[in-house]
């Protein structure tokens, strides 16, 4: 069985929970591979800049191919896709950027079972006023809309609900979401399939 090990340097520790995206997106396009995921961990100070980061990563998290997130944030996801180049471009590396519009969060909101499971209460029937999804990215905030969500779904009262580890359930909507299909036609997520495909070319 063929074997493709990766490393997901991420922007921040609740950005492992795009883990099981690159997870599902590898399992579409290298159908009967063996993958072997790592996160990127205790690379630094917090804050410090990518360019201080990959070469710690690189050195205690070998890989075939390297994962590099970044938010766009306020900036263009352009500049970020250039930023994450320059700092590669002295590493004999193959990579592909992950640069989601505005927050990863907006690419957990699409699935309304996972994020009920997450919040612990999986057949609970309260609205949980998710935007639509034409919306996800060009919302201001999206990691305020998933955690208002988890707070909705978890049932609780408005007291109970703030004392809830939502950190932890932010990740567990990737964990518990089976099918991410629905992110195709999101603008940042489609850039960065294609990417991936087109990379993967390199090791079939």
């Amino acid at each position: 069985m063929k074997q493709l090990r990766y490393t997901l340097l991420a922007d921040g520790s609740s950005d492992a929970a795009l883990t099981p995206i690159i997870d599902w997106l590898l399992e579409q396009h290298l159908p009967g591979w063996s993958i072997v995921p790592q996160l990127a961990r205790e690379l630094g100070p917090v804050g410090l800049a990518l360019e201080d980061r990959l070469p710690v990563a690189l050195k205690f998290h070998p890989c075939d191919l390297l994962f590099v997130h970044r938010d766009a944030e306020k900036a263009s996801p352009g500049l970020r896709l250039r930023q994450i180049g320059d700092a590669m471009r002295r590493y004999d590396q193959s990579y592909v950027a992950i640069v989601p519009t505005r927050m990863s969060e907006a690419w957990l909101l699409s699935d309304e079972a996972a994020i009920r499971l997450a919040a612990g209460n999986r057949n609970g029937r309260i609205a949980l006023g998710l935007p639509a999804r034409r919306d996800w990215e060009g919302r201001p905030d999206p990691k305020a809309d998933l955690e208002s969500a988890l707070r909705a779904a978890s049932g609780k009262s408005a007291r109970r609900a703030k004392q809830v580890n939502i950190a932890q359930q932010r990740g567990l909507v990737a964990q518990y979401t089976d099918d991410f299909s629905a992110l195709r036609g999101l603008p940042s997520f489609d850039r960065f399939e294609t990417m991936l495909i087109e990379k993967l070319k390199e090791f079939r």
